[in-house]
């Protein structure tokens, strides 16, 4: 179902036409992912604001351009790396249930308080992640196919393209039409949107940990940006992020291995 435009309460519908570009890139300022408080010792820098909704999408966004990718290039003799994908691919769509759970109970409550202009469109757009979980599902299940039988990961490939496809398009609305109203509306709530509370939020009890959500966010900036993000973390994060980003590399570099380098 098309998304209302934000700048009309009576509803008409999002523009088609020439799409505009996808999202800002991941935030290269400081912010950071969460911990119990900024290092001791040291005047933490101020959070760039919404730096972890920013850092969530982009990292969507180059998951779900290379995942198909992998599936496509799949043998009869690549167990262990169908294995890896479909790993991966619960890690993305859990983070991304997290992720949208955090919108609907944090973000978007406080919206339709302080810009009832966005009312309607906050509406769609959480309805819209109703129907993402289920086209998560549905995709899970040609891509867990794909990797039981050893067949049909074309078809499986297709289906995540298909995914991710849907997921941009909510992904731009999100950042067109909502988050330069948000920056203003929740100016006093510096909080909402930052990597502290992001992170907090998409980890959880039984989903993934801090260590694979930051590594996940962190994944393919520049270390001079990771390294102003991670100024907000406490000590122990900080002290523990190094083996951290070494082992998420270790474990899902063979994952994308051969694949062409990302834009």
């Amino acid at each position: 179902m098309p998304a209302p435009n934000a700048a009309s309460p009576s509803g008409p519908r999002a523009p088609h036409g020439p799409r505009t570009p996808d999202a800002p890139g991941t935030p290269d300022a400081p912010g950071a992912p969460g911990g119990r408080g900024p290092r001791t010792g040291r005047t933490a820098p101020a959070a760039a604001p919404f730096a972890g909704l920013l850092l969530v999408h982009a990292a969507l966004r180059r998951d779900l351009l290379r995942l198909p990718a992998v599936l496509r290039a799949l043998g009869p003799d690549d167990g262990a790396r169908a294995d890896a994908a479909l790993r991966h691919w619960r890690l993305l769509t859990g983070i991304l249930e997290c992720y949208h759970a955090y919108q609907d109970t944090r973000l978007w409550p406080a919206l339709r308080t302080r810009a009832p202009e966005l009312r309607l469109l906050v509406n769609w757009l959480e309805a819209d992640h109703h129907a993402l979980e289920q086209g998560a599902a549905a995709t899970t299940a040609a891509v867990l196919d794909a990797v039981l039988t050893g067949r049909g990961t074309w078809s499986a490939a297709q289906a995540v393209e298909v995914f991710a496809a849907g997921l941009r398009n909510h992904l731009r609305i999100e950042e067109v039409q909502v988050l330069p109203v948000m920056r203003g509306a929740l100016a006093g709530d510096p909080a909402a949107g930052g990597l502290p509370e992001v992170l907090h939020r998409v980890r959880g009890a039984g989903g993934p940990g801090t260590a694979d959500v930051l590594a996940w966010l962190l994944d393919g900036v520049p270390r001079a940006a990771a390294d102003r993000l991670l100024e907000q973390c406490d000590d122990d994060a900080v002290r523990r992020w190094p083996h951290w980003r070494d082992t998420y590399a270790r474990v899902t570099g063979p994952l994308w291995e051969g694949l062409p380098q990302l834009p």
